[in-house]
């Protein structure tokens, strides 16, 4: 079974100057590769992206700056478990993410204990390093992979970079990625930060 988490879409406008009204995503990779998949897969929503949450609870925190927070991932791990729960129990569990869904593919595996790999393509990893990177404003109320000193030893971890992805460049987060325990690490060859259309690229490495 995989579970698909997009990125961060669009948590910012004017050039970040201003908050956005609707965080959804105008490119969604894993919406695409969730059509794709057989069944039983899961196309995992972010907190009041897409037009879903009830609006009062809707703070503009939950896409800016406590996007990975204690409480965006223990979220997603629960509506993760309550589909689970109506699943077939006999086979593995994969998260696949881009970009900042991989952050989270990373934060909702280790709270999920039926996930037993992730996948991530294009993910800052170090989201210090991110913000340090872009001259953004800290994320200062989430969750840095990068500062995780204990990782589930049963979860097998494919970090995937594009070699000419701009936003999230290999050089400055393949370090951190590398520091993820048994984490194996691989670079696309002239893909950017949209993973490939044709992801049998990557397939071979996933296996």
């Amino acid at each position: 079974m995989t579970i698909f988490i997009e990125g961060d879409g669009r948590p910012w406008v004017a050039g970040g100057r201003r908050i956005s009204d609707n965080p959804t995503p105008r490119h969604v990779p894993m919406l695409e590769a969730f059509l794709d998949t057989p069944p039983p897969a899961l196309y995992l929503g972010r907190p009041c992206y897409f037009g879903m949450g009830p609006a009062e609870q809707c703070s503009a925190a939950l896409w800016t700056f406590s996007r990975y927070s204690h409480r965006v991932v223990d979220a997603m791990a629960e509506a993760a478990r309550n589909w689970l729960a109506n699943q077939p129990h006999d086979t593995g569990v994969t998260l696949m993410g881009h970009s900042g869904g991989g952050v989270l593919a990373l934060l909702i595996g280790e709270r999920l204990r039926a996930v037993d790999r992730v996948i991530t393509y294009a993910a800052p990893v170090d989201i210090r390093r991110w913000s340090e990177l872009h001259g953004f404003t800290p994320l200062f109320d989430s969750i840095n992979p990068a500062d995780i000193s204990t990782w589930r030893s049963d979860v097998s971890r494919l970090l995937i970079f594009g070699e000419q992805d701009a936003e999230v460049p290999p050089g400055a987060f393949t370090p951190a990625a590398s520091r993820v325990p048994g984490a194996r690490l691989v670079i696309v060859p002239e893909a950017d930060h949209l993973p490939p259309a044709d992801l049998s690229v990557i397939e071979p490495a996933a296996q």
